[in-house]
């Protein structure tokens, strides 16, 4: 519901200014319905109605046990119209991008997974699972599946972007890919993996990147915690 109550939008706005004057920052409990509603002399039917609004467009958020916040923006900005890699995503963000492989070995693929890549016979693919990290916290849980079995130049270290590393590859060089993103309430291995309360949700972003002869080369599904991402997309009127 959008107020059209005057005394609601005056509650919204002097909620708004204080978090832009920083004397509400994020993650800290704005007063109480009764302390606005004495600041402003306002009823507290109207201060909380205004409260609920700027919950529903993402500007305060209500802890269990704490009160209504402020929410805190996101970390990590990601442009799905862009292909990008999660490294330029940390460092843009001004952290030092990291990794923890977790696994790197050659596997048999699932049905789905030929279906993505397009495999027909019985090859084997590469699967590596991998934590990416912003100053050494866990900020991303990776999971590639690379339509080939023996890369081995994949343990190289000093390159921490697995897209740069297929770049390198002319076989492999990524031409554009075709994402999705789904919101999951929890999943106990992944959210133990990025540190998550179990309230926390995440974020899992699936791509499918194609080489520049149109054959899929690699399926990406990367899950973020959904309070440290942002996605953005330009979208044109045709």
């Amino acid at each position: 519901m959008v107020s059209v109550e005057r005394t609601i939008l005056i509650v919204k706005d002097w909620i708004i200014m204080n978090i832009e004057q920083k004397e509400f920052t994020p993650n800290m409990p704005i007063p109480s319905l009764y302390e606005i509603s004495r600041t402003l002399d306002i009823s507290q039917d109207d201060v909380e109605q205004a409260i609920r609004e700027l919950i529903t467009e993402q500007i305060l958020t209500e802890k269990y046990q704490e009160g209504y916040c402020v929410k805190p923006e996101p970390a990590f900005f990601y442009p799905v119209n862009e292909l990008r890699s999660i490294t330029a995503m940390i460092e843009e963000a001004g952290y030092t991008a990291g990794t923890i492989i977790i696994s790197q070995d050659p596997e048999i693929p699932s049905l789905d997974d030929k279906k993505l890549l397009n495999i027909t016979d019985e090859q084997m693919i590469t699967v590596v699972e991998r934590i990416r990290t912003a100053d050494g916290m866990p900020v991303a849980y990776c999971l590639d599946k690379i339509k080939k079995p023996d890369l081995d130049y994949l343990h190289l270290n000093d390159k921490i972007s697995l897209l740069q590393i297929l770049q390198d590859n002319p076989e492999f060089k990524v031409a554009y890919a075709t994402s999705e993103i789904d919101a999951i309430s929890y999943e106990p291995y992944i959210s133990n993996a990025l540190e998550c309360a179990p309230e926390e949700s995440l974020l899992l972003f699936k791509q499918v990147h194609y080489n520049e002869e149109d054959m899929p080369v690699l399926y990406s599904m990367n899950y973020f915690k959904s309070n440290q991402m942002k996605f953005q997309i330009k979208r044109e009127m045709k």
